[in-house]
């Protein structure tokens, strides 16, 4: 038995069960109507929770499993530890534990055992306060990045709250990063520019772009979507929204990214001599055991498929546009030992499937590659509920954070009540 690692857009709001995916100019932020509908799937799914992939030399693998020593956001605990909607997670040096909470505006702090210590930020426009909270990232200094569409502002503060700098939206260049990333003093960000006005086909658009540390001036793109195996308007919509993760080496050097939509296939990317970022190349993990997306040609075809999992009605232009995604990306991240873990979810009907069902559930896969891209360890770790009519929570990727001793955060749903779970994993 072997524990692991002890050896490592577009503008959105949420309004009914469709969505409207254009790109506008960010002063029309409130005028936006958005419905995500995610709903339980029979036809091209029926199994039980113990089913899982067909793996070719299965003996050859280990089986990994997940252990869990703390839950944050339990109905038990006190109303400090309540969250309302958990969007990212990071951790300190000492272990400290960071939630962001879109409904509370606020950064809550828990120590290294889960016991509250204080909120940071709060709805405001003054300096730390925020408007809105997207994604929460690390700089390298150990300061927190929030990006804050209300305010139109990137805002850094300290882990105990002090404000530090802001950067404004770029309005000649707008762009709004699910993940970022600092590398050799610039920014790495990942988006999807999904605004119809572009004079670019959707699928020539760029995913990874380099920026300056102020997110003002973008240096360069590269990967355009159509180097994907994905086909169809539908999944470039639904990708455009949960674009996935990516995950950088310690030397920084070589990064590994998972598309939102997960089909069995990673991509490595490698600094080029010029110091330009390239495709190196793909590692073959397992296959899902559903169709990863579906595209439905008519409304009577979405009408059918309403209340199964992973179904959605979007409105865009030339739209709307049909259809249901059930494979999908939940985390990628490096170990200390150099190897690679990449976490996938594949959505099922729950066993009391009907017009009355309020979730289905998402089942969790991890499997882990050796430095040299070979799957060495595989597993189904755990289940959670997804509601119906809901996608925003997997914007971020579910498995949101390691931290330095290689524990795992997962921003779950359990009985309608968020939680975030600490958890460890065992090869065996």
């Amino acid at each position: 038995m072997k524990n692991v690692g002890m050896s490592s857009s577009s503008r959105f709001l949420s309004i009914n069960n469709s969505l409207i995916i254009d790109q506008i100019p960010v002063y029309r932020l409130l005028t936006i109507y958005v419905l995500w509908i995610a709903i339980p799937f029979v036809v091209f799914l029926s199994c039980s929770r113990s089913e899982q992939p067909d793996i070719q030399a299965s003996e050859r693998l280990r089986t990994v499993i997940m252990e869990s020593d703390l839950v944050i956001g339990s109905e038990d605990q006190p109303p400090d530890h309540q969250l309302g909607q958990a969007l990212s997670v990071r951790t300190d040096s000492d272990g400290n534990i960071y939630i962001s909470d879109l409904a509370s505006l606020t950064i809550k702090v828990f120590d290294s055992d889960g016991h509250y210590i204080r909120s940071l930020g709060g709805r405001g426009r003054g300096p730390g306060e925020f408007q809105m909270i997207e994604f929460m990232e690390l700089t390298p200094e150990g300061h927190l990045v929030i990006m804050d569409r209300g305010n139109l502002l990137y805002t850094t503060i300290t882990t105990r709250g002090e404000y530090v700098e802001s950067f404004p939206y770029n309005f000649s260049n707008q762009f709004y990063p699910t993940q970022v990333y600092y590398n050799d003093g610039k920014l790495m960000a990942l988006f999807l520019d999904t605004n119809p006005l572009l004079d670019i086909p959707g699928d020539e658009r760029h995913l990874f772009h380099i920026y300056t540390l102020d997110y003002q001036e973008l240096l360069y793109s590269f990967f355009p979507f159509l180097e994907l195996e994905i086909e169809g308007h539908y999944p470039w919509l639904e990708m455009s929204f949960a674009l996935g993760r990516f995950s950088m080496n310690a030397m920084g050097d070589t990064f590994i990214y998972s598309p939102g939509i997960y089909y069995g296939k990673l991509y490595v990317f490698k600094k080029q001599d010029d110091g330009k970022w390239a495709l190196d190349g793909k590692i073959e993990g397992i296959e899902p055991i559903v169709e990863p997306y579906a595209i439905f040609t008519s409304e009577t075809q979405y009408n059918r498929a309403e209340n199964h999992p992973g179904t959605l009605k979007i409105f865009s232009a030339g739209g709307p546009y049909f259809g249901n995604v059930l494979s999908i990306n939940t985390g990628i991240f490096h170990l200390q030992d150099g190897r690679i873990i990449h976490f996938f979810g594949q959505r099922r009907e729950n066993e009391g499937f009907g017009q009355e069902a309020e979730f289905h559930y998402l089942d969790i896969y991890a499997q882990i590659f050796s430095e040299d891209f070979e799957l060495e360890s595989y597993g189904l770790l755990h289940t959670i509920e997804e509601r119906l009519h809901t996608r925003r929570h997997i914007r971020y990727s579910l498995v949101n954070w390691k931290d330095d001793v290689e524990n795992f955060y997962l921003m779950e749903l359990k009985d309608d009540v968020p939680l975030v779970r600490r958890f460890t994993l065992v090869e065996m």
